[in-house]
């Protein structure tokens, strides 16, 4: 991996024990080397959506130049990929974050509004936390997407599957091993959205375990 992502082995072993933070660069350049159906840890943070976004470096600078203008571009009708997630969130000003907030609470689609959120979510505002908590709790599409999104990015089942388990979640196919990685979005300080979805899963999951 190291030669096919010209990164050196002791720079990944950092990233991979957590020794240094996951840059932009470095999502990109793994999801350039495994592909859409890779398997490896940064990938399995992606969402399994069948038009999940798929921008390069340069079109995500423009989508970040984009939303700072006030035009929402493909956060629009497009799920956001991890890569586009994390190099918003570094990115965009306060002016951008402004565009965020407004459009997480009245974008004209569930796709916008529900982008907005994660982007706002990855920046880790303390401030923008009971925004978002009170769109998850208001916006049933919203919720409903994000919650799928996050089954997806944990468990990397097709998109319909993940749907479903949300809709039911006596459906989840392994709902011990869901309910563990669950648990640690539930505790995730930083990330409002994850922490909020993860805990209600978890609430929804307890009738299943308890079977």
């Amino acid at each position: 991996m190291a030669i096919l992502t010209n990164y050196s082995k002791s720079y990944l072993c950092m990233l991979e024990t957590g020794q240094r933070a996951i840059s932009v660069d470095i999502v990109i350049a793994y999801e350039r080397v495994i592909g859409p159906i890779g398997n490896d840890m940064w990938r399995r943070r992606n969402i399994t959506h069948p038009r999940v976004m798929q921008l390069k470096r340069p079109d995500l600078l423009r989508l970040v130049e984009s939303v700072e203008a006030g035009t929402p571009g493909s956060l629009l009708d497009t799920p956001t990929s991890l890569a586009a997630d994390e190099l918003l969130a570094r990115r965009v000003s306060s002016d951008g974050a402004s565009h965020l907030r407004a459009w997480m609470k009245e974008g004209k689609t569930a796709t916008l509004r529900v982008n907005s959120l994660s982007i706002l979510a990855r920046r880790g505002d303390p401030q923008d936390a009971p925004d978002i908590i009170q769109v998850l709790e208001e916006d049933p599409r919203v919720r409903r997407l994000s919650l799928a999104s996050s089954v997806s990015r944990l468990m990397q089942y097709d998109w319909s599957t993940c749907l479903g388990i949300v809709d039911d979640p006596a459906t989840a196919p392994d709902p011990e091993r869901l309910a563990k990685r669950l648990a640690r979005d539930a505790t995730d300080v930083k990330h409002a959205e994850a922490r909020w979805c993860g805990a209600y899963l978890l609430k929804e999951l307890a009738p299943v375990l308890a079977r």
